[in-house]
């Protein structure tokens, strides 16, 4: 792994990750929030056929953080993807990840539909990322207004982040409270950095999130597309992922029983087997 970096059109410097060997070319947006360790298996499994580049978001971990502190939009991520693939020099590439990952590919393959190889939606939104939060009326606006809150308690809830998810058997305890399907050892090292996020920012980046909207989008994509769902995902549940494949002209759909949100840690093997699976395919198309 090497690690650059660039500088995004608002003038945010960002850290980027150029992983693996391989000689075709994956382009993989951040989760949410997410450090690089959560991808882990993904990236150890396809480091040889593809050389993968991501970045960590503005305003987390290596890079820096926005002069303007409600630059967490999505249009911002999206001028950060564009600072990456002109760094890199990248012409054609697979696009996609988890979570977030799916909305901010979903906005570079509408740009530039014709750099875009295939697509790989891991357990992600295509609009409305709280919609399906809880099912109560009203449930929506109060989350929004939470969001809100939360902002400006950023500098209360930090050290409280670092406090409880930072602790040791933070992962097990998830596990027994059926956040965490499996691996709660992997988890828990992924909490480790994930503690140390800026609730401010974090809570900014999910309340812009959840303004953003891909679907007018989707039935024009024409590239080779895998959206994969786990049948215990509240936040991205399989009706959202159902939406999306019946809208996405030949999409693949991919469910995966008792994964939750997190199914890149809980299922790594069934689902780089199926990521593996379609870009096989991908390969053979050309």
């Amino acid at each position: 792994m090497t690690v650059k970096r660039t500088v995004s059109a608002d003038g945010t410097e960002l850290a980027y990750h150029v992983i693996g060997n391989g000689p075709r070319v994956w382009l993989m947006p951040p989760a949410m929030g997410a450090p690089l360790v959560s991808m882990k298996y993904i990236l150890e499994r396809f480091q040889h056929d593809y050389t993968i580049v991501t970045w960590d978001q503005r305003g987390f971990y290596a890079s820096g953080t926005p002069r303007d502190p409600d630059a967490m939009r999505v249009a911002d991520h999206v001028r950060d993807m564009e600072a990456v693939i002109a760094a890199e020099k990248l012409e054609r590439f697979v696009l996609g990840g988890w979570s977030m990952a799916v909305p901010l590919s979903l906005e570079m393959v509408h740009l530039r539909p014709d750099a875009v190889r295939a697509l790989v939606l891991i357990n992600g939104p295509y609009e409305r990322a709280l919609a399906n939060v809880t099912p109560l009326p009203g449930a929506e606006a109060l989350a929004i207004t939470a969001l809100k809150l939360g902002t400006r308690a950023g500098a209360l809830l930090n050290p409280l982040s670092r406090a409880i998810l930072g602790a040791r058997g933070a992962g097990r305890v998830l596990h027994r409270a059926g956040v965490v399907a499996e691996n709660p050892e992997f988890f828990e090292e992924v909490l480790e950095q994930f503690c140390t996020v800026d609730w401010g920012r974090y809570f900014t980046m999910t309340r812009h999130l959840h303004a953003h909207s891909a679907a007018a989008y989707l039935p024009h994509v024409r590239v080779p597309t895998l959206i994969t769902t786990g049948t215990r995902d509240l936040l991205t549940p399989p009706r959202t992922a159902e939406r999306m494949h019946r809208m996405i002209p030949g999409s693949e759909l991919f469910v995966v029983p008792r994964a939750t949100h997190y199914i890149v840690a809980e299922f790594p093997g069934l689902l780089t087997d199926r990521i593996a699976t379609f870009l096989a395919r991908v390969e053979e198309i050309g």
